[in-house]
């Protein structure tokens, strides 16, 4: 055999698999979900049918006033026809959809626009008129296989002509009972195929949902790396704060105890502001709407000049050289701005203690037509040409800056290992925030 029959033979369907593809609506969980989806259809679908005909027989019926009819047909009419075009409806649709066809059908999480409604409306209908189809089968082939049924034992509801002519034996009237029986699952089986083409077209979000939904994914994964920023620097700060005066403490417990009680104080201290963070970025995870220290008994930094001075205050309690200027009155800054500030004096002084240990540092915080930050300390460049290694503390700096529209430098000038900042005071998202005062 020559490859191309062999491959031939291989693509060409087996019979016990087009056996197995055949039955498969018989005993498949999926065509009971989407008959359940239809009967749920038809029930509404006759809902609306019976007040139809109410009102049919209400019009028919000469001692009803014609005026106080059309009235009633009228609101009644008005009050059907709202429902589809109905955003909850629309949800519970696409929640339908996703349980009981299997269709992996978006859920709508704000308000649709009319276009979407529209397909709403449309795709409710669909889904009466296929469940009343459905429902009118079903009542249609169970009552007529039960009186095929019975006929067999002589004892019919009904004896259609046809029946005792075309079906005289009994073989063939079981025959034919199981023949309809076994139809009433391949029904649902075209009806569900029509629905799961048509919900992604009907129930699936417009170009508009799916801009917000963008926008949506884009705030949260925003939120989530300020976040993720807001740890690295806070945690991180705290951990070299604390490893510093243990081993300052360490050094000067047997010479000078007083010394280190004063380091001892200083770990309890940062290891308290760090528990009063992290309950903070705790309350931000269970509610990410709302902003750092935005809970009034939170002592969580925002940024203000006093919170700046708590950092170098710190860092001087671990034995570091560190001066502080602050030129403007910078507590008057939105708060946006001046919690990125803090942040990255935060970082800088981590990164200053943990790579210049000794060395003086210099933080100069200026309000202008800008907020700036400079943190200088001396630097020398790596023996042997080795490069610097590089976490994440320069890239969220970066992070930090750019989200405001702001400036951001931190590299080697002059002889000193310099970061420089500037955002601007109408950054993006600052506007409306409060001052820091």
């Amino acid at each position: 055999m020559s490859g191309s029959s062999r491959e031939a033979a291989r693509a060409a369907p087996r019979p016990r698999v087009r056996l197995r593809a055949l039955v498969a609506p018989l005993t498949s969980g999926a065509t009971v979900r989407a008959g359940v989806f239809l009967v749920v259809g038809g029930v509404v679908a006759g809902a609306y049918g019976l007040l139809g005909a109410g009102f049919v027989q209400m019009f028919a019926e000469p001692r009803t006033a014609t005026p106080t009819t059309v009235v009633l047909a009228i609101v009644a009419t008005v009050l059907a026809a709202v429902p589809p075009f109905l955003a909850p409806v629309r949800t519970v649709e696409v929640l339908a959809v996703r349980t009981l066809l299997d269709v992996d059908v978006p859920v709508p999480s704000g308000p649709p626009s009319a276009p979407a409604r529209w397909r709403a409306a449309a795709w409710f209908t669909l889904h009466l008129l296929l469940g009343l189809v459905a429902v009118a089968v079903l009542l249609v082939v169970v009552p007529l296989v039960l009186d095929l049924v019975l006929s067999v034992f002589g004892a019919p509801f009904v004896e259609p002509g046809w029946m005792t002519g075309v079906l005289a034996g009994e073989a063939a009237r079981i025959a034919a009972a199981l023949l309809v029986l076994v139809s009433l699952p391949y029904v649902v089986v075209g009806a569900r195929a029509v629905l799961r083409s048509a919900a992604p077209v009907l129930l699936g979000p417009d170009q508009s949902e799916r801009i917000a939904e963008l926008e949506t994914q884009a705030a949260r994964l925003t939120a989530r790396n300020r976040l993720a920023r807001d740890v690295h620097d806070g945690v991180g700060h705290a951990l070299t704060i604390t490893v510093l005066q243990a081993a300052a403490a360490n050094r000067t417990l047997e010479t000078d105890p007083q010394a280190a009680r004063r380091a001892l104080e200083a770990i309890e201290e940062t290891g308290r502001r760090a528990l009063t963070e992290l309950d903070d970025l705790l309350r931000r995870l269970r509610d990410p709407g709302s902003d750092p220290g935005s809970d009034p008994g939170s002592d969580a930094p925002t940024g203000h000049d006093d919170d700046v001075a708590m950092l170098v205050r710190h860092a001087r309690a671990a034995g570091a050289d560190v001066t502080l200027r602050l030129v403007g009155e910078v507590g008057r800054a939105p708060l946006t701005v001046t919690r990125e500030i803090y942040r990255i004096a935060q970082e800088s002084l981590t990164n200053a203690l943990r790579h210049a240990p000794g060395a003086p540092i210099h933080v100069r915080v200026v309000r202008a037509d800008d907020l700036r930050i400079e943190v200088r300390h001396p630097w020398s460049s790596p023996p042997g040409g080795a490069s610097v290694r590089r976490g994440r503390g320069l890239p969220g700096m970066q992070e930090r800056v750019t989200a405001l529209g702001g400036t951001l430098f931190a590299g080697p000038d002059g002889g000193a290992w310099v970061v420089r900042a500037s955002l601007p005071l109408g950054a993006r998202g600052a506007a409306s925030d409060e001052v820091a005062s």
